[in-house]
């Protein structure tokens, strides 16, 4: 689902699908997708659901990354955006040589 995620593509590692990340945050596909390419926001209520979700669906997994559950866990606590939402300078652009 990593090319679905437009500017949040890391979520892509945690769901197969829109349709599991929009249970996750318990909306619908076309609100998760519009929050996916900036056409809105997600609400603090959503970037939680969909923290929580990531928490246990690492910790059910029994195999996961120590770093992707503090990860999960800071994004809960309000860093979602710094988590997981791609920073401006980090987007890609068309560069002409210099």
């Amino acid at each position: 689902m990593k090319a679905l995620c437009g500017l949040y593509p890391s979520l892509g590692r945690h769901f197969k699908s829109m349709t599991e990340l929009a249970h996750a945050a318990n909306r619908s596909r076309d609100y998760v997708w519009r929050c996916l390419n900036g056409q809105r926001d997600f609400t603090r209520a959503d970037k939680k659901a969909i923290s929580a979700n990531i928490v246990a669906s690492l910790l059910r997994s029994n195999k996961y990354e120590y770093s992707d559950l503090e990860n999960a866990m800071k994004a809960y606590e309000g860093d979602f955006d710094e988590i997981y939402k791609v920073k401006a300078d980090d987007r890609r652009t068309d560069h002409q040589d210099e």
